[in-house]
């Protein structure tokens, strides 16, 4: 320092008053809240919000950066602007790769138009209208309808082949009983 030469000053960015602070400076205004030890001036959360951007841009919360800084410090901190930085470098979290998003395909039934997934339109279709009757009156896999006589006729013939404990157990009377059932309270004429 001859003849009065001052070194060069580091200039510390400045922030202006009205403009809002980032989320990575306001999280290193915090770390002093969770730990008095590690105290950080506006000018040194300044200096570091560049390393703070890095790790809230890979993923990490606010919360996390702050448990970063403030985890198993030493018992005496001298300086604890040069401890952040060196955490906040050696503790970055790993970059992650942006995440693939998954093609969605959606169709729609070709009659009625109601939106499903390709699983859910085998044929184009939707379950209604591939169970509905067609114009002709026959289903769509080409049986045609009952008629509603012919199936009480196939119900009776169904009814008739069971056992006729299981009939009973159901509540059908079998065809050889003559006389009428006689419950638990009810007095059997004789």
């Amino acid at each position: 320092m001859i003849d009065g030469d001052v070194p060069p000053q580091r200039v510390e960015p400045s922030r202006t008053p009205d403009a809002q602070p980032s989320a990575a400076y306001v999280a290193l205004a915090q770390v002093g809240r969770a730990e008095p030890r590690m105290a950080l001036s506006a000018a040194d959360c300044a200096a570091l919000e560049e390393l703070a951007t890095e790790w809230l841009a890979r993923g990490a919360s606010a919360g996390l950066l702050v448990q970063a800084l403030t985890s198993g410090l030493p018992e005496p901190v001298h300086a604890p602007r040069a401890l952040a930085r060196s955490r906040l470098v050696s503790k970055m979290p790993p970059a992650l790769p942006a995440p693939e998003v998954a093609a969605r395909t959606l169709m729609e039934c070709t009659d009625c138009g109601v939106p499903g997934s390709p699983d859910a339109l085998p044929g184009g279709l939707c379950r209604a209208c591939r169970l509905a009757p067609a114009p002709g009156g026959s289903l769509p896999d080409g049986r045609g309808q009952l008629d509603p006589a012919d199936v009480r006729h196939r119900a009776a013939r169904l009814r008739d082949a069971l056992p006729g404990t299981v009939r009973r157990a159901r509540g059908v009377a079998s065809p050889d009983t003559t006389h009428a059932r006689s419950g638990p309270y009810e007095c059997a004429a004789g």
